[in-house]
């Protein structure tokens, strides 16, 4: 049955004389496909004006009771944000939030592909888009671009473990919120379908549904790319006192091309970065360090400019840099003038496992297991299912 954008109006005016209709024929094709397993929610970002979805074969669209609202689209629709609702195929409508699932659970969303379903609600001005699927597919999203899928075999059941690990503790964390994680470097950087690859979606299938517990609850299994020392105490970091996020050594990294690196950036940026980020401060004269962790990075830093001075934590000079501008918090300053020229060494906030140091120590012969009990002290590998508890570990 092919049903276009007009009869959501006659829906909306005529809910109730269709009703049993609507239910009969939600009971017999099933329009949105039942998610096997652990579902996620992970929100699609940034917030856009609109989007353009398609689905293979077609695609379907319900309210989020299971209405059915259209069906048979196969050639992709636009919806937009509106002022009372949103704008589907040109067509307003009162709906703040649809539901869309194609019959082979694929989904055409913009520049990517994703499985599971897709909520499309209006989010102020714009619309926010949320992929809910099966962890184990959104797994095949993320591990293979969180590390290369060129690394050892152990080294990518490790990042499976970690990455499923992660997510689950966020969907505990963010119960009663609209989704889970984002597909971003706010959590895990997550790509769809169009980057799944064969090695990584083995090394998924063989850990699947292994996490990692502390006092029989998932950890926050945080990560990074390049430790170029000892690993860091999260409460150094974040002032989270966790027994498995104590700092390790990592000898194991040097090989990493963030072992050691080296940036030049613009004074005028730095400054303009700082206005942007909502700080007041004038010309920028120096930028020391100010405390150090016992991992050797720095802790916070010392800003002293014309209007005054600014103490402020390193990983917030992180941020309003960029990550790619200030790779870690394990650096020097080696001149400022025009422009601030910085030496440093790792990737990331030092927190938990290695990604580098996993890649060295799954060469050198190490099953995933060792891995992660070395990087993450004191933990379990064990299957989700045996989890009872709802809360998170503290």
């Amino acid at each position: 049955m092919f049903v276009n954008i007009r009869p959501i109006r006659a829906v909306q005016k005529n809910r109730k004389k269709t009703a049993a209709l609507i239910l009969l024929i939600i009971g017999l094709f099933n329009p949105r496909p039942v998610l096997a397993g652990e579902p996620i929610r992970v929100l699609l970002v940034p917030d856009p004006p609109s989007v353009t979805i398609s689905g293979n074969p077609s695609l379907t669209l319900t309210d989020t009771d299971g209405h059915l609202l259209a069906e048979g689209f196969k050639s992709p629709v636009v919806i937009a944000a509106g002022p009372q609702g949103l704008i589907v195929q040109n067509e307003s409508t009162d709906q703040r939030e649809l539901v869309a699932s194609s019959g082979r659970g694929e989904i055409h969303v913009n520049d990517m592909t994703v499985g599971g379903i897709l909520h499309i609600a209006l989010y102020h001005d714009k619309l926010r888009l949320i992929n809910e699927l099966d962890i184990e597919e959104y797994l095949k999203g993320v591990v293979p671009i969180e590390i290369s899928t060129k690394w050892h075999p152990e080294a990518l059941k490790v990042q499976a473990i970690i990455a499923r690990t992660y997510a689950l503790y966020q969907r505990q964390v963010n119960l009663g919120k609209e989704y889970d994680v984002q597909a971003t470097t706010a959590d895990q950087v997550y790509g769809g379908r169009d980057k799944e690859n064969p090695l990584a979606n083995q090394a998924i299938a063989e850990s699947r549904g292994l996490v990692l517990t502390f006092g029989g609850q998932l950890i926050l299994s945080a990560y990074h790319s390049t430790s170029a020392g000892p690993t860091e105490n999260a409460s150094e970091v974040w002032g989270m006192d966790l027994p498995y996020l104590k700092g390790v050594s990592c000898p194991f990294d040097q090989n990493s091309p963030y072992y050691q690196w080296s940036k030049s950036i613009p004074m005028e940026a730095v400054q303009k970065t700082f206005s942007t980020a909502g700080y007041s401060i004038g010309t920028i004269a120096s930028i020391t360090p100010f405390r150090w962790t016992e991992a050797g990075r720095i802790s916070q830093i010392r800003l002293i400019h014309s209007q005054g001075e600014l103490i402020l934590k390193a990983e917030d000079l992180r941020r309003i840099l960029g990550y790619t501008e200030l790779p870690s918090t394990h650096f020097r300053i080696e001149k400022i003038g025009r422009e601030i020229r910085i030496q440093g060494n790792g990737y990331g906030h030092g927190v938990g496992l290695c990604q580098w140091g996993a890649k060295e120590m799954a060469e050198m012969g190490y099953r995933y297991d060792r891995i992660l009990k070395y990087y993450y002290p004191g933990v379990l590998v064990a299957p989700y299912s045996s989890i009872t508890a709802v809360e998170p570990a503290p």
